[in-house]
């Protein structure tokens, strides 16, 4: 787990640039209706969805693609590693999930949170160097080209319907 304290006390470090938010025009504003009716036309088992807002940004695909790059590239600076209960896929996600947040808004969004989550998932398949059998956490993003699921430690990116896990998802958390 990153020793945030030791981190904090260091005089810099340095983090590779964020991509520019790219600000989709308002079409790209959905309700949770519309999230959920996504994952409905996709999978056979509708997870739980849990939500505290009600309507959302979806970003552009094309940003999605630079900040999973980006992310990839915190390991190093931010001591980013798996430890079985300290800092493992749940923990991942939910980073990924509050950084993409906070560049948006950084990057000038303001007409809400984007359309991004976690979702946790008994994996019947391997994805992403995940293998089968085993309860993992991914995240969920919603953008102008459709929903996807990112394997936020590897970077492995799937359209939704196309995830292997799609129906073995338990909940999502928006």
């Amino acid at each position: 787990m990153p020793d945030f304290a030791t981190l904090a006390r260091q005089p810099r470090i340095k983090l590779p640039t964020p991509p520019a938010w790219v600000a989709v025009p308002g079409s790209a504003l959905c309700d949770i209706g519309e999230a959920t009716a996504e994952i409905k036309k996709v999978t056979t088992k509708i997870p739980q969805i849990n939500y505290v807002r009600s309507t959302f940004v979806k970003p552009a695909h094309s940003w999605l693609l630079a900040y999973v790059a980006w992310f990839r590239k915190l390991d190093k600076p931010l001591n980013l590693h798996y430890e079985d209960q300290l800092f493992d896929c749940d923990k991942f996600a939910r980073c990924f999930v509050a950084f993409a947040d906070l560049l948006a808004q950084k990057g000038g969004e303001t007409r809400g949170s984007i359309a991004i989550g976690w979702a946790t998932v008994y994996n019947d398949y391997e994805f992403g160097g995940v293998p089968e059998g085993t309860a993992h956490a991914v995240v969920i993003i919603w953008t102008d080209e459709g929903v996807f699921i990112v394997e936020p430690q590897g970077g492995t990116i799937s359209a939704l319907s196309d995830y292997p896990n799609r129906n073995a998802m338990s909940a999502v958390y928006l």
